[in-house]
């Protein structure tokens, strides 16, 4: 296994101490009246319809010009399926975008398609995971124009020429990590449109060795696997399989979501209880994104998203 750029000592060493803080006993911090987003619709705080102008000082995100961006997490695109095989990622998909938002990390996100399984779907499937992730950025306020939904041809067109667009602008100083949530085939596409010295400045992200979404594309359908995008030049990034840590487990781990009073954390309990096993196993691919955390686990997500 190779791993990916180093992430940052900072992002580290600030996880280790809200990891700390949560252990001692801190508590969320309160919600403030101010708007924490700059999208209209329901707010991470709960409110409605609050709008306009750059997120409030308190959320720490520096005024460099980046549009929000922090450098120190980079821009990073988000590929799913749900929509046929991993009924799992109607939890996993919504709680990424929380544990992104817990950080004010919504520019962050420059690109996600959904529903990547482009050879059949089943539509129950279909349904519960448009859900999860339009709900999802919706409730967490990010650009839904940056959100595509594969099963519908000029969306998968659009979505493609996005992450293109996304993987060129890519570069030693500005890396793109590609996190795979679902078959290959739809960042095969774009990557293999994109310019081949950008395509070297992108991370594939994966976990396990092998897996399922490794592989499924090329052995039940013709496409491509895991090995084609390093193929092409993206940096091969297999962090641990997440299922150990993150994977099944009694939902009565999840109450705290369903007792915080939060409507958007209540929301998120019942994404996870349509699931029904608490696996949200592709959030650690995100986890690992924003804090370097290759082997999480579902109590160091809870002190995160609790600190």
């Amino acid at each position: 296994m190779t791993a990916g750029r180093h992430r940052s000592r900072l992002l580290a060493a600030v996880f280790a101490s809200t990891v700390l803080l949560a252990g001692c006993g801190a508590q969320p911090p309160a919600a403030t009246s101010e708007c924490p987003w700059n999208e209209t619709g329901p707010q991470l705080d709960g409110s409605e319809g609050c709008a306009g102008g750059a997120p409030p000082a308190a959320t720490g995100t520096p005024d460099d010009g980046s549009g929000g961006l922090d450098p120190e997490v980079g821009r990073i695109a988000m590929s799913a399926d749900g929509n046929q095989h991993d009924n799992d990622d109607w939890a996993s998909a919504p709680m990424a975008l929380a544990m992104l938002a817990h950080r004010d990390l919504q520019p962050n996100l420059v690109h996600y398609d959904y529903n990547n399984h482009i050879w059949d779907s089943s539509q129950d499937h279909v349904e519960n995971m448009t859900e999860s992730v339009q709900e999802g950025g919706e409730r967490f306020g990010f650009d839904m124009s940056r959100f595509f939904d594969d099963t519908d041809p000029q969306r998968l067109e659009a979505g493609t020429q996005n992450l293109v667009e996304e993987i060129n602008a890519s570069t030693e100083d500005d890396q793109l990590s590609i996190v795979l949530a679902g078959p290959i085939e739809t960042v095969w596409m774009a990557l293999d449109a994109a310019d081949p010295e950008a395509r070297t400045h992108v991370e594939c992200i994966t976990h396990g060795d092998d897996s399922f979404n490794q592989t499924h594309g090329a052995q039940e359908h013709g496409g491509h696997d895991y090995e084609d995008l390093i193929d092409l030049g993206c940096e091969r990034v297999e962090i641990p399989d997440q299922n150990s840590g993150l994977g099944p487990v009694e939902m009565d781990f999840w109450d705290f979501l369903d007792d915080s009073g939060d409507e958007n954390w209540k929301w998120l309990y019942s994404r996870l209880d349509v699931v029904g096993n608490g696996d949200v196993s592709d959030a650690g691919m995100v986890f690992y994104v924003i804090t370097g955390e290759e082997e999480s686990d579902r109590s160091e997500l809870k002190s995160y998203l609790e600190s």
